[in-house]
């Protein structure tokens, strides 16, 4: 089973999250707002792959033990701009545990980013950013465990 999240629509959330950011904080002055609103444009782009490369390898830890083994990259800090992740999965999961799952690797991914740069333009919105991304890493760590792939416990008890 495989999982595809394409970058490009992965992006286009984090650039329309930059855009509705600089509209909900009015107060913030003219260049504050315009650099939230082009988080996605070429000179601000990098630093968004980045974040997106690090989400992305903290992702696969996260459901590390329903993840098939990857093949071994070279590793070197050579900035990739890929049109696409893709998970393939060892457990055969069910179709509402796959949306489940790309529905979280998607929000973890735009609100890392989205935490990432409100941190250094809007701090008081970064708190609710890095919130969602904590709840979508939570849930997919859930999940992995929730497949039967997780610690196995008996209760001490009958229940």
């Amino acid at each position: 089973m495989e999982l595809v999240i394409k970058s490009g629509e992965v992006l286009a959330d984090i650039g329309s999250a930059g855009w509705l950011e600089q509209e909900l904080h009015p107060e913030l002055d003219r260049h504050r707002r315009h650099q939230m609103a082009d988080i996605c444009e070429p000179d601000n782009a990098e630093r968004v792959w980045r974040v997106l490369g690090l989400s992305v390898a903290e992702v696969r830890v996260a459901l590390l033990k329903v993840l098939r083994p990857q093949p071994t990259y070279l590793l070197d800090n050579e900035l990739t701009h890929p049109t696409e992740w893709t998970f393939s999965f060892s457990a055969s999961l069910g179709d509402d545990t796959l949306l489940l799952l790309k529905e979280k690797i998607h929000e973890y991914l735009v609100a890392s980013v989205m935490a990432d740069r409100c941190a250094v333009i809007i701090p008081k919105a970064a708190a609710i950013w890095q919130s969602r991304a904590s709840t979508a890493i939570a849930t997919l760590r859930e999940t992995a465990v929730s497949c039967g792939l997780g610690r196995a416990r008996r209760p001490l008890w009958p229940v």
